[in-house]
């Protein structure tokens, strides 16, 4: 395999994924072996260990017990369904300090609001259906009922006429044949207007479905054990043609689910904590993690709110993207789709897949860099994008890092966390159902610092 060194990082993700993880969608075909390139060791049970005083490896270990705590005690390892569990016990999920800011339990860094923890909430189960005489943010009692069928022949026309120019495009890149690399157009997704014809009559329209105006965060403790369709989202781009490109990004990108109806993020800047836009042309929003995984069993409503950030006073900010946008599964199962929402002056470009009979898994890091660099955690497995999930892309030195990231994996299928550090990749290999790592890092890792990885499959059980 041939090294492409890019802006000082090694662009190896994508040969990597397409050799270990073949998929259908994929434009690319990866090289024969690229395990030159991965230093591991053979496999084993356990991470590599340096045999010292004090175990760097039990450091990071005891340090990642007392940020993510193991409450339940019958746990005697980071798989929720070895033997000696039953899929019918009831698993407390735990909370999580980022650093030195407050307590909560949500994963993501730098969020708006926590993850909710309350119990007895009356979404428990299938999505409900809010009772009409329950107060909503559905703007449809603004409209009269004459103007239903007008709202609903525009949304169409609107909507057709925008899959007939995407019909366009695809049909001319396909015109040129195979050895074109022409990337292909985002399709345009069910962007809801701001009334439909069922909110006008006051029918089962999304807001009283997903009861769009309750703004509470999902409950992180909500989960399956047993494998279901989940939602993984790999990417979210702002991309535009027009010079007037915003600078500095803040704002929410959220799932309302089947499971729960309630928010979960997977974007969310507070203004404090904008995001620098770098370029005009595509820029790709960092991504926190989701505070569960997210279950679609026919559909999900993504919910967007992005705000420019301007100079000075709150009021001058631009609002670039706010829209309901609902996924509807039908057939469409472990395909890669890219979707656009599109905005007044730039569009949000949306990677992502749902994934046939999967399950959670909650991926752990601790990092600690003895010299700068830079480091790179990327998560790899059967039906995910060439890039994979971006776990973290930041320099370190010096102080400790510690996260957690929650995606989807299919039942019984590997997952790989990659490190790439400098112009080296280190490479932990999991699969549900095994103790720890099946294949490690072998000790040269330590030149680089202390990094450990562990993952814990099907953790909760809702049911």
């Amino acid at each position: 395999m041939e090294e492409q060194v890019s802006h000082g990082a090694v662009e190896l993700r994508l040969s990597y994924h397409a050799t270990h993880y073949p998929n259908a969608c994929a434009d690319h075909a990866g090289p024969e072996d690229p395990g030159d390139l991965l230093e591991v060791a053979e496999p084993h049970d356990q991470p590599a260990h340096v045999v010292t005083d004090l175990d760097p490896c039990e450091i990071a270990h005891r340090a990642l017990d007392l940020m993510f705590p193991r409450e339940d005690s019958d746990w005697s390892s980071w798989s929720a369904r070895e033997e000696g569990t039953s899929d019918d016990d009831d698993v407390e999920t735990v909370q999580v300090i980022d650093g030195d800011e407050e307590e909560t339990d949500c994963p993501g860094e730098n969020v708006v609001d926590g993850c909710s923890t309350e119990e007895g909430s009356d979404y428990d189960g299938d999505r409900q259906v809010i009772d009409d005489d329950e107060e909503t943010n559905c703007p449809g009692k603004l409209y009269p009922e004459s103007e239903a069928d007008e709202i609903e022949r525009k949304w169409a026309k609107s909507t057709f006429q925008q899959f007939v120019e995407y019909s366009k495009i695809w049909d001319e890149i396909m015109a040129l044949g195979d050895e074109d690399d022409t990337p292909l157009p985002p399709r345009p997704m069910k962007v809801f207007p701001d009334a439909t014809a069922a909110c006008v009559l006051g029918l089962d329209c999304h807001h009283r479905v997903y009861r769009t105006h309750d703004t509470s965060t999902t409950p992180s403790t909500l989960g399956y054990r047993t494998p279901k369709a989940m939602l993984q989202i790999f990417s979210l781009c702002l991309s535009s043609s027009e010079p007037s490109c915003p600078t500095s990004v803040y704002g929410i990108f959220a799932i309302r689910d089947n499971f729960d109806p309630r928010r979960n993020y997977v974007f969310n800047r507070a203004r404090v904590d904008s995001v620098a836009v770098q370029k005009q042309e595509s820029f790709v929003l960092p991504l926190c993690s989701p505070c569960r995984g997210m279950y679609v069993s026919d559909k999900a409503l993504l919910e967007v709110d992005l705000w420019e950030n301007k100079e000075g006073d709150e009021s001058a900010d631009k609002q670039q993207i706010s829209a309901y946008v609902e996924i509807d599964i039908v057939l469409e199962h472990d395909f890669l789709f890219c979707g656009r929402i599109p905005g007044d002056k730039c569009n949000l470009d949306i990677t992502y897949t749902v994934l046939a009979r999967s399950v959670e898994a909650v991926i752990q890091v601790y990092a600690k860099a003895d010299h700068p660099h830079h480091v790179r955690f990327t998560a790899f497995s059967t039906g995910y994008c060439k890039d994979g999930v971006m776990l973290l892309d930041d320099k370190l030195f010096g102080s400790e890092k510690l996260f957690q990231h929650i995606v989807a994996v299919k039942a019984n299928e590997e997952l790989d966390v990659v490190l790439e550090v400098d112009n080296s990749l280190f490479k932990w290999t999991f699969q549900d159902e095994y103790v720890g790592a099946v294949i490690s890092p072998d000790d040269s890792i330590f030149d680089y610092g202390l990094f450990f990885v562990r993952v814990m499959f099907a953790p909760k059980d809702s049911q």
